[in-house]
């Protein structure tokens, strides 16, 4: 965004620049014998030419050079001057200005007035004598008008790189796309050109008709050519980001993805994506709003048929929109600063899985082709996306203990081998193993499922009193759990046994009698817990069980139960341990 100081000091410069400069030039010029048919046949052919710019990374490109070098040869830099203006504004008019962009139409006029005086400039220094039609008569005449030409191009690039860098903020590549674009576009109209103007002195203003038509023709061919060349691009990079969505087996990952890559596909101010939830509601997944103007916040829900987005999921059909008035009016939105909006709806199986909504602050900015990219591109996602879920479930079963929901056994020993490979030298790692009292009596007594209730409500007290997210809460076996702590030593991993064990013996487990008509009983249960830490008193992860299983048994077991034993506070002679 161009803030208001740069843009009052643009309009400044310009109503103090232009008018004056004008003003003095014209006072220079002699119009008395202006032939004013032939002016308005090249004034037709500049406006022609300008409503086919081609627009390259948002820079307007298009034939004007060659035509305003034959405008100033033959009718004077004043002239030249006003020609260009009126092309240059019918360029602006295309291009999709908002209110806050009206300050590109000064700026603009400044451009194009440096340059046309800056190549008059250069030409005049050459001193060629002769008139308007001698001007290709001598090697020096062509000289000077190729360098008119070139300097036309060098102080266009120079302009364009010095705005952008300084008024917008945007530190672009010395030699881009639209460099190359504009090279290529001065190159092969100046031929055509100096054709125009050899044929003019000869033939007179029907010239412009014959030469024109060609100078049209191939301005509208390459504008065609460029955006099915931009749209072979974008179906490319579909197709990799297509590639890459696949191979993510991450939900979040996916998402992620889909979101980076949808705002760097197209310009996008905002961006909301939505799953249907129950085939009833819409969620608000993924929210990009980088300058935060945005109302909303992920988790927002919709009905079917509220805003675009739920008008869209009840409709089945996407719309595209190049105003803000064509679509104010149809919804009850607040982002008063968007102009463009493209929804399209997710589809995958033929159902509507998810909603896109993308928003922009210039004007029509989105066109059929993006639409039907994006389209596609949403729909890689949806079928993605499934893979991804179907990946997490699966890994899920294989990780999780299907009654408690922790890790299982296979998981635990994989995250303690990986946190010793991953660099856990360097780093303190704490071990927490902790064994129910009595549990098979549990089993004996009120039976299986009795025990069943037990194991999960240790399991919801456990997960509850865990608050580091680095943490690894496993069910290690039977009636067994165990707790790994990355970056923890052993004075706070004692601390954090001691609150688990508390959360275990300070309430009584509610359960049912199974093998006495299912009467409610309440267990009070009890829990012998052990610690041991890495690099206190253990030197890898095999010894670091060995020596939180050896507290559990010989400091905690073997002395009563119901307590929490630290390892390097046990007495280190050899014990009996029982199986």
């Amino acid at each position: 965004m161009v803030n208001s100081s740069k843009k009052r000091w643009i309009w400044a410069a310009w109503a103090i620049i232009w008018p004056v400069s004008m003003i003095l030039i014209y006072q220079q010029t002699n119009l008395d014998n202006l032939k004013w048919l032939d002016l308005s046949s090249f004034t037709a052919l500049a406006i022609i030419v300008a409503l086919f710019p081609i627009m390259v990374n948002q820079i307007p490109v298009f034939f004007l050079n060659g035509i305003t070098l034959v405008i100033y040869l033959n009718f004077g830099l004043f002239v030249e001057l006003i020609i260009t203006t009126i092309s240059v504004t019918i360029v602006l008019l295309q291009v999709r200005m908002t209110k806050q962009d009206l300050f590109r139409i000064p700026l603009n006029y400044l451009m194009f007035f440096l340059m046309s005086v800056s190549a008059a400039g250069v030409y005049s220094l050459f001193d060629l004598p002769g008139n308007a039609s001698q001007a290709l008569e001598t090697p020096m005449h062509i000289i000077g008008i190729l360098v008119y030409s070139m300097t036309l191009f060098i102080m266009n690039h120079i302009l364009i790189t010095l705005s952008r860098r300084y008024i917008y903020g945007k530190r672009d590549k010395i030699f881009e796309r639209s460099f190359f674009w504009e090279f290529m576009t001065t190159i092969y109209i100046l031929p055509a050109a100096l054709l125009l103007h050899l044929l003019y002195h000869k033939i007179g203003a029907v010239a412009v008709v014959f030469i024109g038509f060609s100078i049209v023709s191939t301005s509208f061919i390459l504008r065609l050519y460029y955006r099915s060349r931009s749209m072979n691009e974008h179906l490319r990079i579909v197709s990799e980001v297509g590639h890459e969505l696949t191979a993510k087996l991450n939900v979040t990952e996916t998402l992620d993805l889909f979101m980076e890559r949808i705002v760097s596909l197209v310009p996008a101010d905002q961006a909301y994506l939505y799953d249907v939830t129950d085939g009833e509601e819409l969620k608000l997944i993924r929210l990009y709003d980088p300058k935060e103007r945005s109302i909303y916040k992920q988790g927002d829900q919709k009905k079917k048929g509220e805003g675009v987005a739920g008008s869209v999921w009840k409709k089945g059909a996407g719309v595209r929109y190049g105003k803000q008035k064509q679509w104010k009016s149809n919804w009850n939105l607040t982002e008063s600063h968007s102009e463009s909006l493209m929804c399209l709806p997710i589809e995958r199986n033929n159902q509507i899985v998810g909603i896109l909504v993308l928003l922009s602050e210039q004007r029509n900015v989105y066109e059929k082709y993006q639409f039907m990219l994006i389209e596609l591109l949403a729909n890689f996602m949806a079928v993605s996306l499934l893979n991804a879920q179907h990946y997490e479930q699966k890994k899920q079963i294989s990780e999780r203990c299907a009654l408690t929901g922790l890790y299982n056994y296979r998981y635990f020993d994989e995250a303690l081998k990986g946190l010793f490979q991953e660099g856990a030298l360097e780093n303190p790692v704490s071990l927490i193993m902790m064994d129910l009292d009595h549990f098979k009596q549990v089993n004996d007594t009120y039976g299986h499922e009795a025990g069943n209730d037990v194991l999960r409500e240790v399991a919801a007290r456990l997960s509850q009193e865990i608050e580091d997210k680095d943490a690894v809460l496993a069910r290690y076996g039977g009636e067994e759990f165990a707790v790994i702590l990355p970056n923890c030593g052993s004075a706070r991993a004692a601390k954090v046994a001691d609150t688990l064990w508390r959360s275990i013996t300070a309430q009584p487990f509610q359960t049912k009698n199974t093998l006495d008509f299912d009467q409610n009983v309440l267990l009070k249960m009890t829990v012998s817990v052990g610690v041991a830490s890495y690099p206190e008193n253990s030197e890898d992860e095999l010894e670091l069980v060995r020596h939180a299983d050896r507290a559990m048994y010989v400091g905690a077991k073997q002395k009563g139960r119901n307590r929490v034993s630290i390892y390097h506070k046990l007495n280190q002679k050899t014990e009996n341990i029982p199986m």
